[in-house]
């Protein structure tokens, strides 16, 4: 999760327990309230009324300098929020899809529950001044790119209207949407929030020194007697495409037969907290196409995240504390004939299976200097995991994933986890791993490397490995002090995960300190320094390094940071390199609602790792973005990528190229928009464009129609490959 945004998402979740109060609010016949952003005093006779009085970023529980007002009713099926917002300016808002990240640049309103009450995550469900929607779960990590789930959706309606400097919100949320314990009679936390410009407003204090965000509210609304409906959704679709590549001998584009596919999935409500979903013939297609990286000196593969609706729900409890120990990983799904997935959320515990048939198995055998990856065939895939609830946010779990090769080979994982949360500020984190392997006999990876004694070459060897991670963390208002230690065996694998990266034996310490202002242009100034030092299971030393980095918040919404990674040692392909660093630069700012810009400058040394014979270079990396709101509906970013690595002794380049992406969004109303992507990659010599039309009047129902075009150079640019596809899918609810 982008660091632009983590400081609003934060403070949406730091509640404290002061000012407890448990609310009971009226409840009203089905349709008694139309969702239209417009008061009608009839319609919310009698709601609470919760005023969102604590500043709480940057002032410290003050006064907001902006009034803003929630009303809080329900009936039998759904949950009904009304806001009204005071500003000083106008309102800052513009229409957008749902999600679409430009909306943490508007002002927005909503409200952010536990429905459990006991921190396994958050709920929170906003809008802005036009309607536009967003929600996201947020759950109890401990790394702050883990904590937020942004494909997470929700069914809901909401409606907003703007009347001179302020505006009105409703909001419409049905039970059958969120998830909660069985009962008729219901008892959640939560909290009214508010984000205002720079300001952060909510209707409860904050509390700095918990690190526990997810597990802090007190304030209660009490539900009685509502209507739990089993849900049963059927969602088919059918996509249909045709693709072509350039044809040589004939001078054109040679065109595939077209190509049509047909599919559903079920989901149904054994209980409120039973469901279970079957996707036969799923739609795992990309209709987005992933943004580039540049990846010209990465010797381990690289993630991309996940797109897909069948992952939106439930997969967040998959995740384990370290990202390098990751057991599952939803793309090594990626062309299944049929999937199901059993989720069961308790009161006390948690507990999800998924079962698919993939036809076409990615393979990644990790490394301690490189990965290797191929493209697998068949395999059938079973992940298990058992999730048990303590108290105070804490939790313990198991995991185990399976992947069973046709023809022959498996990998087997088993795992326990837990976070223990100690006191307020300190918390226990571990990971233990254990996989047991058979390779599959085939030609999918060509290599000659090896691990301890098996070959990376797929033989049909059998091997086992162990990974273990434990981390002790002391996160206050002003101070965070973090330990953590991982051991990763060069024998460690994850077939159903993301692992690229073992033979280490990891120690870090982390060191940060915090100071705020209120009332200032300067809104907080942070102070960091980082230690690792990395040793093979040989005890031979890799790294050695040091990295320090200032950060500072100003007025503005705007973020800047400095900071120097030093190597006093690191060792690659046995090769030692001594004393080089590097310098990072990054600014994020959105002074106004039409601007908003991202820049990150890296320079100094790095080693050529993908070079036939490595070696220190000098670096230089410039990533920028700028984003224009041209208007309420036209939005337009452009991202520049630039790379290079040049040899030190001669004027001569390891690499050197950039990649630009423009992106031109048009949004006729909240779920219908029109977008074209456009790419140059300077590596490559190539363009590639894609323009997508999309009406998405809910997450589950939507319809598209695009393409995708890839052109490249000789002597002049031509069509090197094409694509067009429409795709629809619909939900019934019965």
């Amino acid at each position: 999760m982008r660091k632009f945004f983590t400081g609003f998402f934060f403070f949406l979740l730091t509640i404290s327990a002061l000012g407890q109060e448990v609310h009971s609010p009226k409840k009203i016949s089905e349709n008694k309230i139309k969702i239209d952003g417009i008061i009608d005093p009839i319609e919310w006779e009698g709601a609470i009324r919760i005023e969102l009085d604590n500043e709480t970023e940057p002032g410290y529980n003050i006064k907001p300098i902006v009034n803003t007002t929630g009303y809080i009713l329900y009936s039998d099926y759904h949950v009904y929020l009304r806001f009204e917002a005071e500003t000083k300016e106008t309102v800052r808002a513009s229409i957008r899809k749902r999600d679409d990240t430009g909306i943490f640049n508007d002002d927005i309103v909503g409200f952010d529950i536990d429905t459990y009450g006991d921190g396994r995550n958050n709920l929170f469900i906003g809008s802005n001044a036009y309607g536009s929607q967003v929600d996201v779960r947020v759950m109890n990590a401990l790394q702050e790119e883990s904590r937020y789930d942004m494909s997470f959706d929700l069914e809901y309606e909401s409606a907003g209207s703007i009347i001179g400097n302020s505006y009105i919100v409703e909001m419409k949320i049905p039970f059958s949407s969120l998830p909660f314990p069985n009962g008729k009679n219901q008892k959640w936390k939560f909290s009214f929030f508010r984000k205002y410009n720079d300001y952060q407003i909510s209707s409860s204090k904050s509390d700095r020194d918990n690190s526990c965000i997810t597990c802090q509210f007190d304030d209660e609304v009490v539900f009685e007697n509502i209507k739990i409906d089993k849900k049963l959704d059927l969602i088919p679709y059918i996509t249909s495409g045709i693709e072509g590549a350039f044809n040589q001998n004939t001078d054109n584009i040679e065109y595939q037969k077209i190509n049509s596919n047909i599919g559903v999935s079920i989901n149904t409500e054994l209980s409120k907290s039973l469901s279970l979903e079957l996707a036969i013939n799923p739609d795992f297609s990309q209709v987005e196409a992933d943004v580039t990286q540049i990846d010209v000196n990465s010797a381990f593969s690289l993630s991309y995240p996940e797109k897909r609706p069948f992952f939106n729900k439930g997969t967040d409890i998959l995740k384990l504390n370290n990202p390098d120990l990751q057991p599952f990983y939803s793309r090594s799904i990626n062309d299944p004939a049929f999937a199901l997935k059993l989720l069961n959320q308790g009161k006390k515990s948690r507990l999800f299976y998924l079962s698919s048939l993939d036809s076409n198995s990615p393979y990644l055998i990790a490394g301690r200097d490189r990965s290797y990856f191929g493209e697998g065939k068949k395999s059938f895939v079973n992940v298990l995991r058992y999730q048990r609830l303590l108290k105070n946010g804490s939790k313990i779990g198991l995991i185990s994933t399976s992947r069973a090769y046709n023809g022959g080979g498996y990998g087997n994982l088993f795992g326990l986890d837990g976070l223990i949360q100690i006191t307020n500020s300190i918390r226990l984190t571990f990971d233990l791993i254990k996989n047991y392997n058979e390779e599959p006999k085939n030609d999918w990876i060509d290599s000659d490397d090896y691990f301890n004694e098996y070959s990376v070459r797929l033989d049909g060897e059998k091997f086992n490995g162990n990974g273990l991670f434990i981390g002790l963390s002391r996160n206050t208002e002003n101070w965070r002090t973090y330990l953590g230690y991982k051991y990763i065996d060069p024998e460690y694998r994850a077939d159903v995960g993301f692992a690229v990266k073992n033979d280490r034996k990891w120690l870090t310490y982390y060191q940060s300190y915090k100071s705020f202002y209120e009332k200032r242009f300067l809104q907080n100034l942070e102070y960091s320094i980082k230690y690792d030092m990395l040793h093979n299971f040989n005890n031979k030393l890799d790294v050695i390094s040091l990295d320090g980095k200032i950060s500072a918040g100003f007025k503005g919404n705007t973020e800047f940071s400095i900071t120097h990674d030093y190597d006093f040692v690191s060792y690659y392909l046995d090769k030692k390199y001594s004393n080089y660093g590097s310098t990072r630069i990054n600014l994020n700012t959105s002074p106004i609602e039409l601007i908003s810009f991202r820049s990150n400058i890296s320079f100094g040394k790095d080693v050529a790792f993908n070079d036939e014979d490595p070696d220190l270079g000098k670096e230089f990396n410039l990533r920028a973005t700028l984003s224009l709101q041209v208007n309420d509906n036209l939005s337009i970013s452009n991202l520049f990528s630039f790379s290079k690595l040049k040899k030190i002794e001669i004027n001569e380049f390891y690499y050197k190229g950039f990649i630009n992406r423009f992106n031109t969004k048009y949004q006729f109303s909240k779920s219908l928009g029109l977008r074209l992507a456009t790419e140059y990659n300077d590596f490559s010599e190539s363009i590639f464009l894609q323009p997508l039309f999309e009406w998405t009047p809910n997450p589950f129902t939507i319809f598209y129609i695009g393409g995708n075009q890839n052109l490249i150079k000789d002597q002049e640019y031509y069509i090197d490959r094409s694509q067009f596809f429409v795709k629809f899918q619909y939900l019934i609810s019965l």
